[in-house]
């Protein structure tokens, strides 16, 4: 016979022990969500996935089977491995969610040798919108114009870029793209998002800077960006360069992906609730205007991709990690 307990439990009378087993506390479905959830962001405030998690987060909120807040939290230090450790220890009990940067949180999972965290090993629900590509930009009052420019200077020293540390797939679209574009590079990291490096591009810590493409047109013109090239395999930004342009179609490879994961070990049927929500989120009208009035093309994945994106992007990573890692 079974019997649900007030605190949510679920208690079996002949033949529980397996089930008492269990390490861990599954609360029901049928009463989730009870209480706010915590939706932890791994990069400073006023960053693209700042901006992201908390356009989306309300959105989750009205698709929720019980009305609950969904709270952003900043937990910017440690290069991202903080909120990955967070999310690894936390309970699968659906009051945790994170949005991490794939493939390049791959690079701290590699550096730190998956011993205090495995990303294989989460619940992935989905992601914060549709894959983006990147693009290389100068400030507006740089001498450099071109592609061309910074290959020339960079037979004379490195060209210094502007970062996030190597735990965000920016660093990796850095290094990768320098790489295929033929500039000797080296990189000023330690910005906690991409607003921080983008402006610090501008100010002149850096020759250049890439960053998603979306992040990087609020930078053009007046705010102190100007964009040389997209990694997109066909161009929107007039005066750029695109991948093909530039001869180098891997370029259009490079995608970021801000997956959304939960701990390990998260009850299917409370997964299933929050992919749902998170898949009507991103398709939810006040998202998809806001994304229009940030110019982001916005196709959603097709739900129940997020695994299939994972070990894309995880396969991804292994082809470019001696050059990323040194590995």
């Amino acid at each position: 016979m079974e019997r649900l307990t007030r605190r949510g439990v679920l208690v079996l009378s002949g033949g529980a022990g397996l089930a008492l087993a269990a390490p861990r506390i599954v609360r029901s479905a049928a009463a989730y969500p009870e209480k706010n959830i915590t939706f932890v962001i791994p990069y400073g405030p006023g960053g693209g996935f700042d901006s992201f998690v908390r356009v989306i987060a309300p959105a989750i909120e009205k698709y929720l089977p019980h009305r609950v807040n969904v709270v952003p939290l900043n937990v910017a230090t440690g290069g991202g491995g903080r909120a990955m450790v967070r999310l690894m220890r936390a309970r699968p009990d659906g009051y945790m969610l994170a949005a991490f940067s794939i493939p390049g949180a791959l690079i701290l999972q590699e550096q730190q040798g998956a011993r205090d965290f495995d990303l294989a090993q989460f619940t992935w629900l989905g992601t914060l919108g549709p894959s983006e590509t990147y693009a290389l930009g100068v400030a507006t009052n740089s001498p450099i114009q071109s592609i061309a420019d910074l290959r020339a200077l960079s037979r004379t020293r490195p060209v210094k870029f502007t970062c996030t540390g190597p735990d965000g797939t920016s660093y990796m679209a850095t290094v990768i793209s320098a790489f295929l574009l033929q500039i000797d590079a080296s990189y000023i990291t330690g910005y906690s998002g991409s607003n921080e490096y983008i402006i610090a591009a501008i100010r002149g810590d850096g020759d250049a800077t890439v960053a998603a493409l979306s992040t990087l047109k609020q930078f053009q013109g007046d705010r102190g960006i100007r964009i040389l090239a997209t990694f997109e395999e066909h161009g929107t930004v007039a005066g750029a360069l695109d991948a093909t342009a530039l001869g180098q179609p891997e370029l259009s490879q490079i995608t970021l992906e801000r997956m959304v994961a939960a701990p390990p070990n998260l009850p299917a049927d409370i997964a299933t609730i929050l992919t749902q929500a998170l898949d009507a989120a991103v398709r939810d009208p006040e998202v998809v205007a806001w994304a229009a009035s940030a110019s982001i093309p916005w196709i959603p994945h097709p739900p129940g991709q997020s695994d299939a994106i994972f070990r894309t992007s995880a396969a991804f990573f292994e082809k470019w990690k001696t050059q990323l890692t040194g590995a």
